[in-house]
């Protein structure tokens, strides 16, 4: 199957997968200095863990993609997830603010809105998918 043979729903999984393993490897790499510049209480094990759970992330959507997916649950789940995400970093946002560097509010709004993006995405796709099997 060709890249512009793929719904929607599957071109967000694809690019949500290969964002999340590029970010989480970034972050796992370069754990020590993000960390001291995002905040003065994060710590490089913090960042590490972010990435690995990034990386997990990726995986599932490169996977869920393959040959021609993701079936609805695993969008249901995707969908869910980015959700969290959204919630996750406005309270973190909140309870975090006077802690976060400026990158480390530009870091986390980056991906407040990247996340959205791939949400509004999803939900899309999905929709796009529902009404071509009505």
């Amino acid at each position: 199957m060709t890249f512009s043979n793929r719904s929607l729903l599957n071109k967000t999984f694809l690019a949500d997968g290969v964002y999340s393993l590029a970010v989480g490897a970034v972050l796992i790499l370069g754990a020590a200095p993000l960390a001291a510049l995002f905040s003065s209480a994060a710590t490089p094990a913090m960042l590490k863990v972010l990435g690995v759970g990034l990386v997990l992330w990726g995986i599932f959507h490169l996977s869920a993609a393959r040959n021609g997916g993701p079936v609805a649950a695993a969008a249901r789940v995707s969908i869910a997830g980015d959700v969290f995400w959204q919630v996750a970093s406005v309270a973190l946002l909140l309870a975090a603010y006077p802690l976060l560097s400026v990158a480390g509010i530009g870091f986390i709004v980056v991906g407040l809105i990247t996340v959205a993006d791939f949400l509004f995405l999803k939900l899309r796709g999905l929709a796009r998918e529902r009404a071509a099997l009505a």
